[in-house]
């Protein structure tokens, strides 16, 4: 038994379980109440004005419950909500709760106001319109349907198949109307909003404060396009905000031009002047301008700010006009440039460009307040520089670290050994260009290069034939450790040559006979896992310093990614061939056998090929263990596979069946050609003079039982049967012999 105290608190547990689902969902308990007390009658303006206490009570109750729900609904709701499980539940709860409680308030009103001739009836229809148009699950509003129909009939009396008519017919006609319009109003809303953030967006990548949506590795251009690409959207950014503030300025100051001139080299060493370039003009250039990006033939009387990067001003001369006006003609009303303010653009204390200010005779001269505002003029537009700079920067890394990731993606996946070289190139050309990529192998014990694969890639029909041509000559090419830049980047374990600039088309890249003369950029990259050496990676090009600095340590690391997905491949290879081939033999196991003798049978059903399937045994091979031991034993199995494999063509399938026993399967061969080939192996196989380990000399026979598809059988089991059955029959008749199963009493 339990104790009373055991008692207490259980009940005491059941209140408060109580207490919290009326404080949380009183009004899904209070409304089946109120139905109950409007249904007998309890609920009238006669009892309230008797004072009955059902009616009292009743009433409160629904009264304090309808002002809760109505509070909950109205109240902002609670942070955190969205991580509430089954919140959208909860949800639907609370809306069907609080239409019920509102449809039962509105019969309690008509049931206090005269019950079915109450005044207050269009409050109930006006009701149900409202909520077969706000209505967030249609489960709900057919629970709010039911409610109202249940009501009506138990309340209504004889009115009620009218009022449900009423009803009905307010219920389908917002349904179908208002709530059609609410809809479109939401779609309305929803693609104002779409449209807004997506303007958002475009202006965001417009100011480059997000990427834009398509990862630059994915898009359909080139690496040289992209990166025109990216030069002329920073030239253009750089442009737009100079020629604006550049226009402000010209307003600000009254100036008749104002004018950015670059500096660049001219070519003449020995001097220190140098010829300017005209970028960006004003807003509203004067037509005597030089046009945007022409090359100024002198510095002219800015030649003394080149030499010493300080601003300057002079009063000008007509016959003395700035270098970047055009040849002037004379003026009507003889308005020439007759002042000029000139300050330095310069950059991490480099003179980079110069900003030219000029007003007409008879305007204002410049003073101290003009020039400090055209140089705080020049530090904005270093900091615009600088700026593109490094945008156009983090744009190109940006390109280069997808580039990486795509490369390790392609890598990543390449399981054999074509697929790594063919993934190899497709990396190494989104990353640098180059016209001849070779990869090569590197035995250490042999010392000995080996040319794995050769991929040319090149622009003109010309240079195309001879990169082919040099393909052609490399494909399977051996060559000894040596003077070679490709034996040298093994030896020293390090990228050749070693100055990305310097490379001699005579130097001796893989063999004397190979050189690569057409070559102008050349780079060799080792393959590295850990401190084992696998080979190299070479690549050429035509064009000259093709393989800069940032391109040869993104190589370089891609060439790591190279020479673990090269030793993988190899591995998955040789876990390859360990599952199908046989360890002894070489020849291929009964597992594989049996796999590639399906693919067969299915082809050979599907074309009506014909093909022979050979069973042969070794006679007596027991007595060759017992006599000279089993590792004679395993040696007489090799030899006779070497003239199996050796005597087969690729097409066929040969495999060890299982101890002495092998099988051959000739595609496309009927049962006479079948006979004919295996008795070839038979007399070769007889002529193997073999030895046991004390010198002494044996030969060995075979046994051999041939049946042919469809003739001798149609499927694959049957096939074997009757070859096996066949082979039954040349030991029974003295073995070292060759019989087909369709010619012997068995058919």
């Amino acid at each position: 038994m339990s104790s009373p105290s055991v008692a207490s608190a259980s009940a005491h547990r059941r209140g408060l379980r109580l207490r919290a689902l009326l404080r949380e969902r009183g009004g899904l308990l209070v409304v089946p109440l109120t139905w109950a007390a409007l249904a007998t009658g309890h609920i009238s303006t006669r009892s309230l004005l008797r004072g009955e206490w059902i009616a009292m009570a009743a009433l409160a109750a629904f009264v304090a419950v309808t002002a809760r729900v109505i509070r909950r609904e109205l109240a902002p709701p609670a942070r955190g909500l969205e991580d509430i499980p089954h919140r959208q539940s909860l949800e639907q709860l609370s809306e069907l709760e609080l239409g019920l409680v509102l449809i039962t308030g509105a019969y309690a009103l008509i049931h206090l106001t005269g019950g079915a001739h109450s005044f207050l009836y269009p409050l109930l229809y006006a009701l149900v319109s409202f909520l077969a148009i706000l209505h967030r699950s249609r489960g709900v509003a057919i629970t709010w349907l039911a409610a109202v129909v249940l009501l009506e009939l138990v309340t209504g009396g004889a009115r009620a198949p009218a009022h449900l008519t009423f009803i009905g017919f307010f219920a389908a006609g917002n349904s179908l109307v208002l709530a059609s319009l609410v809809r479109r109003l939401r779609s309305d809303h929803d693609r104002t909003v779409r449209a807004e953030l997506e303007r958002m967006r475009r202006e965001a990548r417009d100011f480059r404060l997000v990427a834009s949506r398509q990862p630059l590795a994915q898009r359909s251009c080139s690496r040289e396009e992209e990166e025109a690409r990216m030069a002329q959207g920073a030239v253009e950014g750089i442009h737009e905000q100079l020629r604006f503030s550049l226009g402000l300025l010209r307003e600000a100051l009254e100036l008749h031009a104002c004018v950015l001139l670059w500096v660049h080299p001219s070519g003449e060493s020995n001097t220190r002047a140098r010829a300017l370039s005209l970028k960006f003009g004003a807003c509203e250039r004067p037509d005597q301008l030089h046009r945007a990006g022409a090359t100024l033939a002198s510095p002219g009387v800015l030649a003394a700010l080149l030499h010493d990067a300080k601003p300057l001003r002079l009063q000008l001369q007509p016959s003395r006009p700035p270098p970047y006006y055009k040849q002037l003609e004379p003026r009507a009303d003889n308005a020439y440039a007759r002042e000029l303010c000139a300050v330095p653009v310069t950059d991490d204390g480099q003179l980079i460009g110069i900003l030219c200010a000029d007003r007409l005779d008879g305007g204002a001269r410049f003073d101290d307040a003009c020039e400090a505002q055209l140089l705080t003029a020049a530090r904005h537009v270093s900091r615009v520089v600088r700026q593109e700079r490094a945008l156009a920067s983090i744009e190109r890394d940006k390109y280069e670290q997808e580039q990486f990731y795509r490369a390790s993606e392609l890598l990543g996946e390449a399981l054999t050994l074509e697929d790594v070289y063919e993934k190899t190139f497709a990396a190494i050309a989104a990353i640098a260009s180059f016209d001849l990529a070779v990869i090569t192998d590197y035995d250490a014990h042999v010392q000995q290069h080996t040319v794995l694969a050769v991929h040319t890639r090149s622009v003109t029909a010309g240079d195309d034939e001879s990169w082919r041509g040099l393909a052609q000559r490399l494909e399977g090419l051996e060559f000894d450790d040596g003077i070679a830049l490709v034996a040298m980047a093994i030896k020293n374990r390090h990228t050749m040559p070693a100055d990305a600039g310097k490379f001699d088309p005579d130097a001796v890249v893989f063999s004397p006979r190979t050189r690569l003369t057409r070559a102008r950029s050349l780079l060799v990259l080792p393959l590295l896992r850990g401190d084992q050496v696998l080979g190299a990676i070479t690549l050429a090009a035509s064009q000259p310093r093709c393989f800069h600095e940032a391109t040869r340590e993104m190589l370089r690391v891609i060439s790591h990614q190279v020479a673990v997905s090269l030793q993988n491949a190899r591995m998955y290879s040789s876990m390859e061939q360990r599952a199908t081939t046989d360890g002894l033999t070489g020849l291929t196991n009964h597992r594989a056998f049996q796999e590639r003798l399906s693919t067969l049978h299915d082809l050979a059903e599907r074309t009506g090929q014909k093909y022979s399937l050979i069973l042969t045994d070794i006679d007596h091979f027991k007595r060759v263990n017992d006599t000279y031991g089993h590792p004679v034993g395993d040696a007489v199995l090799q030899r006779v596979a070497q003239v199996f494999a050796g005597r087969s063509r690729k097409v066929d399938i040969v495999a060890r069946y299982g101890g002495e026993e092998f099988v051959i399967v000739l595609p496309d061969t009927d049962g006479r050609g079948a006979e004919v080939f295996a008795n070839e192996l038979r007399e070769e196989v007889a002529a193997q003079i073999m030895r046991g380990d004390s010198g002494q000399q044996f030969n060995v026979t075979l046994s051999m039982g041939i049946a042919e598809y469809p003739r001798d059988g149609d499927t694959r089991r049957l096939l074997i049967e009757r070859a096996d059955q066949a082979l039954y029959r040349c030991k029974e008749g003295g073995r070292n012999r060759v019989i087909r199963w369709s010619s012997s009493k068995h058919a």
